[in-house]
């Protein structure tokens, strides 16, 4: 059986998508399954575009995309699909095709050119992309087109052979929407190689203290994620308790500005920034030199229904989690129901600063890293999730 995942990326790229179908695309390659994956490029990505290979994987990054919201760029991205991707998977036949959204534009011509070519079709729906993009559009134009799309795209994964959510509640978006065949298929965090490593090993590599309360964020750099917030948090607290402070960021994005705003506010020595890390085991290691780990959502209600998969990682690594998120939003149960960190209000620096000093000031908070780890183990173990997601995807073929 040959699998073929589209992921509408240049891939691959430090991202969740990547970490969930480059993980997938690797353990079905060593159960014995033909694996390619395609990808996008766009001017910004141009050295991204072509053929390489990832862990004896091809990846072919061919599908042409403007990241820009009008509506000739939505245009463009949907025509270049349908215009390439026949072609494409005509050529590599694939037996069953998993379409993993976001991004959703490129991903209609993939999924016109399954029906192509006969292939079963699986959509992978990570998140609540359409209600994202619709709710950021500054264009009326464009967000008319995208709620079009929107209801396209219901029709498309109901004539799927499987739709699979991240989470309970993307699943019953998707079903209220009129999508029967909902499963779940969660993210999760590669337990081998996400665990606790040696703590004082990379303090000491990365030239930190091994009394210093270290708070660490991996992924993206601005967006929706408010690492902004997090640094006033830290400005908000007594000079003591700042001077043992350092919030270590491994990730891209609008750095420059997040840094400008450290040295503004008397943080530059206390926000440290790595630069991008694709290498698995340097990024467990780094999380595992830490004493908490950080989500700093903004206050878009769409997250509520999101857990990200930094989250996972965190936990699995064995460190406790702050996260800032609504108090009926999925992660902030998940924190509470396992008792594994603690949650503030979105956007909120004052009361997010009072949680990072309670954590840094109560040394039972450690204890809770096991916690941590113990529920990583027992539910959101990839390499079973992938199992799990195989044996759904056989029952279709």
């Amino acid at each position: 059986m040959k699998v073929l995942f589209f992921l509408g990326f240049p891939n691959p790229f430090p991202g969740a998508g990547w970490t969930r179908i480059g993980f997938f695309a690797k353990h079905f390659k060593d159960r014995g399954y033909k694996v390619a994956v395609i990808g996008i490029f766009s001017p910004k990505s141009l050295k991204m575009a072509g053929f390489r290979s990832w862990k004896g994987i091809p990846i072919y990054n061919v599908i042409p995309t403007l990241w820009i919201e009008n509506v000739f760029a939505l245009i463009f991205n949907v025509l270049s699909s349908m215009i390439l991707a026949p072609v494409i998977f005509l050529a590599l036949k694939p037996k069953v095709v998993i379409l993993s959204l976001p991004t959703g534009e490129p991903t209609l011509g993939a999924y016109f050119a399954s029906r192509f070519s006969h292939a079963k079709i699986v959509f992978d729906v990570r998140d609540e992309w359409e209600n994202y993009v619709i709710g950021k559009a500054s264009s009326k134009a464009f967000k008319k087109v995208y709620k079009m799309l929107k209801t396209l795209m219901a029709s498309l994964y109901d004539k799927a052979d499987l739709v699979v959510a991240v989470t309970y509640p993307i699943a019953r978006s998707l079903m209220l929407r009129g999508v029967n065949r909902v499963r779940i298929v969660p993210n999760g965090a590669d337990v081998n190689v996400f665990r606790p490593y040696e703590k004082d090993v990379t303090r000491i590599k990365l030239g930190l203290k091994n009394d210093d309360f270290i708070i660490v964020y991996e992924g993206g750099v601005g967006g929706y994620y408010r690492l902004d917030v997090v640094v006033r948090a830290l400005a908000r607290l007594d000079n003591e308790v700042r001077s043992k402070m350092r919030l270590l960021i491994v990730g891209s994005g609008d750095v420059p500005n997040l840094l400008v705003l450290a040295e503004r506010l008397g943080l530059k020595d206390n926000v440290i920034y790595l630069g991008v890390e694709n290498d698995k085991v340097a990024i467990a290691q780094i999380i595992s030199a830490g004493d908490v780990g950080i989500v700093p959502y903004d206050a878009n209600p769409l997250w509520k229904d999101h857990v990200p998969a930094k989250f996972y990682e965190y936990c699995a690594c064995g460190i406790p989690v702050i996260a800032t998120v609504y108090n009926d939003s999925l992660l902030a149960k998940l924190i509470k129901e396992y008792g594994i960190g603690l949650t503030v209000s979105p956007m909120d620096s004052e009361k997010l600063a009072e949680a990072i000093f309670k954590m840094y000031q109560r040394p039972e908070f450690k204890r809770l890293g096991r916690k941590s780890r113990a529920l990583i183990e027992k539910k959101f173990d990839r390499c079973k999730i992938a199992e799990k997601f195989l044996s759904m995807i056989k029952q279709i073929v």
